[in-house]
Formats: structure tokens, C-alpha cells, sequence
């Protein structure tokens, strides 16, 4: 039987920009549709940041810090933890060596599947600032740090998703190998309490990692501290981690399963 989705004239005519936006929309269905993915990218940090807010006895105080903090989560959640787990399941049952089969751009459709998860983790991200306004009765201060802040860390994780897709060696790793990066960054980062009374290498070391400074400016934004070196250093690692990602991703992914199927 010939095959007519190569034969179907308005795929290949469609432009990248157009294919991508195409695929984008189911794409993002999928992820809403994926009861795993919207847990983890929208209702694990609102819990999270529920949880918090009670527990705190400062008021806005409280709130003011976690707000921001629990993005951080949100966004390397649907990203980082999210995208590892999604590519690598997608690799190792074929569904990534088929995409080479397409007449489409492979990136259309590698960027989609970015884009819809980045998507996902913005929506947790409304959640919790709507969650903070409407029960904490707290803004950002400086809502352009924060506003700065969210789409870095997302580059960040997305990138970082990818490079750990290269590495991860099975779908029955994914979940562990994700989640066992992602947590200790994102507690030292400041994502489940302040570093303020952490020990003084925890501060450093921080600075460091991929999520600190973007985290940082959050914070940083809801309180009304942040400054110009502020959104310097969350711009500087946010690029030489998402470079380090893309380099990874280049040298190691695969299109193919690690394991025969």
C-alpha cells in the first residue's frame, strides 16, 4: 500500500515556522493530556508552595520567598524532569527514528516537543503567582526580575533536559537519573529553603549550578532587591549552561534506541 502521507502534497509546502507552530498545538494537547506531566509541572508546586506558605509564620515574608522559589520548581520540573523522561521513552521505542522518516525538519518537530513542555511549566509558573496574589496577597515588587528570571531558568532546564536525554541509558532510568539531578539542584539552588543560613560553600556553589542565579533573581524580584549584576550573572549562566547543554545534546543524542526493539 503506498504510503500517503509522503505522497500528501501540504506537508513537505508547509514552512519550518509554520510546521513548527502546526505541531506545536497537539503537541501541547498531549502534554495536558499526560495526568504525569501536568502533576509535576503544575500541581506538585503549588503543593509545594501550599505546604510552605502554612508551615511559615512570617506572612507575606514567607510568601514573598516561596512564590518565587516554587516557580524555580515549576519550571525545571516541566522542563529538565519532564523533557529527559519524554525524549528518552520516545528514543527507545522508536518513535524518535521514525521521525527521521518524515518529510519535515526534524528540528520543527524536536522544538515543538520543547516548546509544549516550556509551555506546560509556564502554566504551573501563572498558577502559583495567581495562587500568592489571590491567598497571600503578594506581587513582585520588581516584576521585571521575575518576568526576566522564569523564561532564563526555562531555557535552562530545556536545555539541560535534552543533554541528560543523551546520557540517560534506558526509559527505566529516566525517571530516577531526572529526578535524582533535579532535586538536589534545585535544593541547592533555593528552591525548597532559603540559603541564608546554609553554610557558606552551599552559597557558593549556588552560584554555580544551573539554576541558582535564576532562582536568585526571582527571589530577588518579589522582594525588591534585585540590581543591574543581578540579571548580568542569571543572563551569563543561563548561557553557559544552556551552551553546555547544546554541546552535550550535539556530541551524545541519538535518534535511535540504545537497546534493540
Amino acid at each position: 500500500m503506498k504510503d500517503q502521507t509522503l505522497d500528501n502534497p501540504a506537508l513537505p509546502a508547509l514552512g519550518v515556522p509554520t510546521l513548527y507552530l502546526w505541531q506545536l498545538r497537539y503537541d501541547l494537547l498531549a502534554q495536558l493530556r499526560n495526568p504525569a506531566a501536568a502533576f509535576f509541572s503544575v500541581a506538585l508546586p503549588l503543593i509545594f508552595l501550599v505546604t510552605f506558605s502554612v508551615i511559615g509564620s512570617q506572612g507575606k515574608d514567607t510568601m514573598a520567598y516561596y512564590a518565587p522559589a516554587t516557580m524555580g520548581i515549576a519550571v525545571v520540573s516541566g522542563t529538565l524532569t519532564n523533557i529527559a523522561i519524554t525524549f528518552t521513552y520516545l528514543r527507545e521505542y522508536g518513535l524518535l527514528k521514525r521521525w527521521r522518516l518524515l518529510p519535515a525538519p526534524r528540528g520543527a518537530l524536536l522544538a515543538s516537543r520543547i516548546s509544549a513542555s516550556a509551555l506546560l511549566s509556564l502554566l504551573g509558573v501563572g498558577v502559583i503567582a495567581a495562587y500568592a496574589v489571590i491567598v497571600g496577597g503578594t506581587t513582585a515588587i520588581e516584576p521585571l526580575a521575575v518576568l526576566i528570571a522564569v523564561p532564563l531558568l526555562t531555557i535552562t532546564g530545556s536545555a539541560m533536559g535534552l543533554a541528560l536525554t543523551a546520557v540517560i541509558p534506558s526509559e527505566n532510568a529516566a525517571g530516577p537519573v531526572a529526578n535524582a539531578l533535579a532535586l538536589p539542584l534545585l535544593m541547592l539552588s533555593g528552591g525548597f529553603f532559603p540559603l541564608s543560613s546554609a553554610p557558606e560553600w552551599a552559597q557558593t556553589a549556588a552560584s554555580f549550578l544551573p539554576f541558582g542565579e535564576g532562582v536568585a533573581l526571582a527571589i530577588a524580584g518579589y522582594n525588591g532587591t534585585a540590581v543591574a549584576g543581578d540579571y548580568w550573572t542569571a543572563a551569563v549562566s543561563c548561557a553557559l549552561w544552556t551552551g553546555i547543554g547544546i554541546g552535550v545534546t550535539t556530541w551524545r543524542f541519538s535518534w535511535t534506541p540504545r537497546h534493540r526493539r
